[in-house]
């Protein structure tokens, strides 16, 4: 008995955090969101461009993502998101500073970060899945997107030789992460 107490305790102030936070959240999301209409519109740009693109999107996303969870300590799945954050920062840092290290080596960092990051948001959400009530689903999607690009993105890149996939790539990702940012954040918002 005391372990259901303690659990629904423990929900109550994980959905009070998600609750104080919701504008927060909803503005990460629909940032993330524009980041990935961008990356979606803009598939012929060379691969030097895009690589640098990517590289900002990802360093921008990473900031962000860094800045509203310092900023949200006390919510839910803290450290899964600074991992998530950081692993942004890192594969930015590296196609910004490094744009014509070959396009295989962007490809190959892409789709670690994108296993990675799948990992992170199915993790984040299977470990809130009782504090987040049905909003934690939104996460594990999220997650098993990432999950599926990653190995599309190398098929393509290796096999079919498509250049102008890897941007249309990101930006799905990018707007699934804001999509499960933003349902996340509507269904905590107080009512």
């Amino acid at each position: 008995m005391p372990q259901n107490r303690s659990a629904s305790l423990n929900t109550a102030a994980t959905e009070s955090e998600v609750s104080d936070h919701w504008r927060l959240l909803i503005f990460e999301g629909a940032v993330l969101m524009i980041f990935g209409a961008v990356a979606l519109l803009l598939p012929e740009l060379a691969i030097v461009a895009v690589n640098l693109l990517l590289g900002w999107l990802f360093l921008g996303v990473g900031v962000l993502g860094l800045v509203t969870t310092m900023m949200a300590r006390s919510a839910p799945g803290f450290w899964w998101a600074v991992a998530s954050a950081l692993a942004s920062i890192v594969a930015g840092i590296f196609l910004t500073v490094w744009p014509m290290k070959g396009f295989y080596a962007v490809t190959l960092t892409l789709a670690g970060f994108l296993v990675f990051d799948g990992v992170m948001m199915i993790l984040f959400g299977m470990d809130h899945r009782r504090q987040l009530s049905r909003r934690w689903r939104w996460l594990v999607i999220n997650g098993v997107v990432d999950l599926f690009l990653a190995p599309l993105i190398l098929f393509v890149t290796f096999v079919a030789a498509a250049i102008w996939l890897l941007p249309e790539v990101i930006g799905i990702d990018l707007l699934f992460g804001g999509w499960s940012l933003v349902a996340v954040a509507t269904a905590a918002r107080p009512k």
